[in-house]
């Protein structure tokens, strides 16, 4: 019988398992932008994405993005009968960004401010994340997708041209005052490029096929790119990876001792005979040593005459000394 808390995660699990956002497998505007051209081409593909376990933190996001609907659609001020007639922000508006392969590609935008013609999107990010962005911005992943929403509503017309996109980084940890809003002027070229590109890889595709197409698609270094870290992860594995592989113990076959070299020994070096120059019989090591080269009995030519020594030189005697107080 199961516990009560199994039962409750149970039921969180499965309702993140059945939300729409999980099981979608086409691509959408928010993947197009991808760095990864591999990530691409298996969304264009059909591929489902490798377990991750339960999405836990996209879906806190998706229950946020609920609520902010509920709160801007009742921003929308309604005249005396209960209509609104003058819409000030459009909530989660269906768009078609353009078209991979002959197909439409439709997108989910957040919300869109009319008066200013900006389209805004909701980021529900962490603290390291939300640092990183106010330091250096969004990432061109949601930067592409934020144009693509623009290039949706410009191209659709009924809300009036995108003037401007925006992204709202709200915490997910931590208070409102610390939330972060960045703004750039519409640029279509951004969104046409980006369709380009994608293009591009559904022709890679189409004639190529998966395999070969993704043999002429490097690996990526994206940390959130699931494919290539699973992908990296077998490759480490089936080249003996360190033990320390994202926290994964790669079990390392003993390899057998090297049998024992045998040493051969060393002979000792061999005394060399040295032999007197007059007679040629072996000289004493002593007298060798010394630097002799003959016996002492032994005279011959090249025996040196004996040099005289030279007497010292002896001191003068000297002279008696007088004693003065000899009386």
């Amino acid at each position: 019988m199961s516990s009560v808390e199994d039962l409750y995660l149970g039921v969180i699990k499965d309702g993140i398992t059945r939300h729409p956002r999980s099981l979608q497998k086409r691509i959408g505007p928010s993947e197009i932008g991808r760095p990864c051209d591999r990530w691409i081409l298996h969304k264009l593909n059909g591929d489902g994405e490798p377990d991750r376990g339960p999405a836990w933190k996209p879906a806190v996001g998706t229950a946020v993005h609920d609520q902010l609907e509920r709160w801007f659609d009742a921003a929308n001020v309604p005249n005396a009968a209960g209509d609104v007639t003058n819409w000030e922000w459009v909530t989660e508006q269906n768009v078609v960004v353009g078209q991979i392969g002959g197909q439409d590609i439709p997108g989910h935008s957040d919300l869109f401010h009319v008066p200013t013609g900006t389209v805004i999107d909701h980021k529900i990010v962490g603290p390291r994340q939300l640092s990183k962005y106010r330091l250096h911005g969004p990432s061109q992943q949601y930067r592409v997708q934020a144009h693509l929403y623009g290039k949706g509503f410009t191209d659709d017309g009924g809300w009036g041209p995108c003037r401007a996109v925006a992204i709202a980084f709200l915490p997910r940890d931590g208070e409102l005052s610390n939330a972060y809003f960045w703004t750039e002027p519409y640029n279509p070229h951004l969104a046409a490029e980006a369709m380009i590109r994608a293009n591009r890889l559904h022709t890679l595709l189409t004639v190529l096929g998966i395999d070969a197409a993704l043999a002429a698609s490097p690996l990526c270094d994206d940390e959130w790119c699931t494919w290539c870290r699973k992908e990296k992860r077998a490759q480490e594995r089936a080249a003996g990876g360190s033990l320390f592989d994202v926290g994964e113990l790669v079990v390392v076959q003993e390899q057998p001792a090297p049998a024992p070299i045998p040493l051969r020994a060393v002979e000792a070096p061999k005394p060399i005979a040295l032999t007197c120059v007059v007679c040629g019989q072996p000289l004493a090591p002593a007298a060798a040593a010394g630097g002799f080269n003959t016996h002492p009995s032994c005279e011959g030519p090249e025996t040196p005459a004996p040099r005289p020594v030279p007497a010292t030189p002896q001191p003068a005697a000297l002279a008696p000394v007088t004693n003065l107080f000899d009386r």
